[in-house]
């Protein structure tokens, strides 16, 4: 059966597509869940603009994820690796938004090719309309400052931190002959496919789970996603569960280059509007931290243990 999901989770703005395979070297072969940036440059504004890649930010903490481009759709890298932002709101009957956080945000690597995006973690405290100021020293266009703007929700789509996660059931090795019935990813681990969600959140363990289609993945970035998560239960497999949920049913099944299955329940009981996702749980089953788009091992890491020490 095919899901049908909200409007708006199939929509993949121009400006963010080309952002994207710029980064990457791979070429994707269709995108199962819509990416909707919230700002573009056009060819008329600024010679570099903001794009901001994170589509759920709600009151609170949130990785922001975004990139610098030019009127060319070409990224913009930071000679230092690094990037000074502020967030500022706009608020009515004002001429200028407001600053209200500001943060050094680092260079991530995309992991394929040479190119990559900023991840910044900044204090959001009012739902709105926001801007984001971004200042870099660039590795061929000195000092560069860039703007973007970004909405800031009540609440978040995805389940927010501190929240139980769904007790989704996903499929499972028991289940299945092949797991190329459950996993689009060339090497699979069959370790990640161990448990159901269901079961893991029973278990009283930490949970880290990675929702990602490898072959079918338009940002190129998903079959890596799921290898740094196989990494870490390499580290982690005595204190923690990991589980890799392919979003789309039967991905073996394939019809014009993509498959013909629909996406699995899980994605609709998680509410996710775009894909790779990772969760990292504590032994509760609550989100501690959650990453939208490619993440690196450090950073989840980091969030793991933190769960593990607590």
């Amino acid at each position: 059966m095919v899901h049908k999901l909200r409007p708006g989770l199939l929509i993949l703005i121009g400006g963010l597509l080309v952002f994207l395979l710029a980064a990457c070297t791979a070429s994707p072969t269709s995108t199962p869940l819509g990416i909707s940036p919230t700002s573009t440059p056009l060819p008329t504004g600024p010679e570099v603009g903001v794009i901001v890649i994170s589509t759920d930010l709600a009151v609170g903490v949130n990785r922001v994820v975004f990139g610098l481009v030019d009127r060319e759709g070409m990224p913009v890298r930071s000679s230092g690796g690094q990037a000074e932002v502020q967030a500022a709101i706009f608020i009515s009957g004002q001429e200028a938004a407001e600053v209200r956080h500001s943060a050094t945000a680092r260079f991530m690597r995309w992991p394929t090719g040479s190119q990559g995006v900023f991840t910044a973690s900044l204090e959001l405290d009012t739902a709105g309309f926001w801007q984001l100021q971004v200042s870099i020293a660039s590795e061929d266009r000195g000092l560069v400052e860039a703007v973007g703007a970004f909405e800031v929700k009540e609440r978040s789509d995805t389940p927010s931190i501190g929240e139980r996660a769904p007790a989704s059931i996903t499929p499972t090795l028991a289940g299945v002959e092949d797991l190329a019935t459950i996993t689009s990813s060339p090497v699979p681990d069959p370790d990640l496919y161990r448990l159901s969600v269901h079961q893991a959140l029973e278990a009283g363990k930490p949970l880290v789970v990675v929702f990602a289609t490898p072959a079918f993945c338009i940002t190129a970035t998903c079959g890596p996603q799921v290898e740094v998560v196989s990494q870490l239960k390499e580290r982690f497999q005595d204190r923690a569960n990991f589980i890799h949920v392919e979003v789309f049913e039967d991905p073996h099944v394939i019809e014009g280059g993509r498959p013909t299955g629909g996406f699995v329940p899980a994605v609709l009981e998680w509410n996710l509007p775009t894909e790779p996702w990772t969760f990292v749980l504590d032994r509760a089953g609550r989100v501690q931290a959650k990453f939208e788009a490619f993440t690196t091992l450090e950073e989840l890491e980091d969030a793991l243990q933190k769960v593990l020490d607590s």
